[in-house]
């Protein structure tokens, strides 16, 4: 015949087992706690490297583009005027070093001026920019053209600021090709 335990005995295991799972429990936190930064770093190690399928990336030029509005922005709000339009002191208001936009990056030529920044191609390199203008036609930016991005609109142009000259800087492309 089965002995069967003191009602007493159960409530006791029961009590143990509870407090068990609470030990656990706070074990679990901590652990995540101390780990938890160092696996979500290691999950957008992981994120980053897999390919993106079908989510637009944010191109280099566009991203730089972004950044020198927001920083012309920032100097309008701060000191109530545009920043300086000429030599060093157009990065230098800006916050950047001159010395690290004196040639062209990401192949373009960047021109802050005041409340707007001029991008370009670099006169008698192989490389050649083309933008889509918002019909979507394929423009060709000559040596010496800009593209005008306005700080204060976040528009950019073509060539001049004016109405119809209006373009999508995200779809910016630099070509290398033999210029004729």
């Amino acid at each position: 015949m089965k002995k069967i335990k003191p009602l007493q005995e159960c409530g006791r295991a029961n009590v143990e087992y509870g407090l068990l799972l609470v030990l656990v429990a706070f074990a679990v936190m901590g652990a995540l706690l101390v780990l938890g930064p160092r696996i979500s770093s290691l999950l957008q190690g992981v994120s980053n490297s897999v390919p993106n399928q079908g989510i637009e990336e944010v191109s280099a030029i566009t991203g730089l583009t972004n950044d020198f509005i927001s920083r012309i922005m920032s100097f309008y709000e701060k000191n109530g005027h545009w920043p300086r339009s000429w030599g060093d002191y157009r990065f230098i208001d800006l916050g950047l070093n001159p010395k690290d936009w004196k040639n062209a990056v990401e192949g373009i030529i960047w021109n802050p001026n005041g409340d707007k920044i001029g991008l370009s191609n670099q006169k008698g390199d192989d490389l050649q920019v083309y933008v889509e203008d918002m019909d979507g036609n394929t423009r060709k930016l000559y040596d010496g053209w800009n593209i005008w991005c306005v700080a204060s609109t976040g528009k950019c142009y073509f060539h001049t600021v004016a109405p119809g000259n209006e373009v999508d800087v995200s779809t910016i492309k630099v070509v290398e090709e033999k210029k004729k």
